[in-house]
């Protein structure tokens, strides 16, 4: 199983980067902006959260054709061995990722809404594919459904590819997922705090620092 935040937030990441649990941090445009910050802070991005214990650091290429995302792409893993290189499933994009991928970089194609695409995906060598299952869902597809096919195709066809599912709307639909064999995920730190929090447990955790007060007077 592999865990990721999906935030640039360095406040809201690196206590949950501490607990051991969670393998990187994922980011993209619109998170960097979510956060204030821009394409120019990546670089600070990747210091802190390797720092941090990232094992994996996503950042995505921009541009708008093939030769622009390979360079930029080339740049962001000149940052270090940490950096995974996010592109988006468009027509470039695929092409941006095979090209890096023949080159040993490693790639995610984000962005993946149909099924079709880990087809393409998996041709071009990419390690990852990001569908986003809020989106699929308010779209009035079949998301579940969906992320397992995906899932399936990469499976049955033997390739190295792996779903890294996003937009992840509650720990259930993680759950239902993981029971079919999904088994890397990246989510917002609230949704990260989920796992850590259910009533009987908090209960019993209490219950029993309870006892341990009662019996060492």
């Amino acid at each position: 199983m592999q865990l990721y935040l999906d935030t640039a937030d360095q406040d809201a990441a690196e206590p949950l980067l501490a607990t051991g649990l969670f393998s990187g941090v994922t980011t993209n445009p619109t998170i960097l902006q979510r956060a204030a910050l821009g394409v120019a802070d990546i670089p600070d991005i990747y210091r802190w959260a390797t720092a941090s214990g990232a094992r994996e650091v996503f950042f995505q290429a921009w541009g708008e054709d093939t030769a622009t995302l390979v360079e930029r792409g080339r740049r962001l893993r000149d940052l270090g061995d940490e950096v995974v290189v996010k592109l988006v499933a468009s027509r470039s994009g695929t092409a941006a990722c095979a090209r890096l991928s023949s080159e040993g970089v490693p790639t995610l194609l984000t962005a993946v809404y149909d099924p079709g695409q880990a087809i393409a995906a998996a041709a071009a060598g990419a390690t990852y594919i990001a569908p986003y299952l809020r989106r699929l869902s308010a779209a009035g597809r079949e998301g579940i459904a969906d992320v397992l096919a995906m899932h399936e195709v990469l499976a049955s066809t033997g390739g190295r590819t792996r779903v890294l599912l996003a937009s992840i709307p509650d720990v259930p639909s993680m759950v239902t997922l993981a029971r079919h064999g999904v088994d890397c995920f990246t989510m917002a730190p609230s949704i990260a705090d989920e796992l850590f929090t259910d009533e009987l447990t908090a209960e019993a955790d209490a219950e029993f620092e309870q006892a341990v007060r009662e019996t060492s007077t």
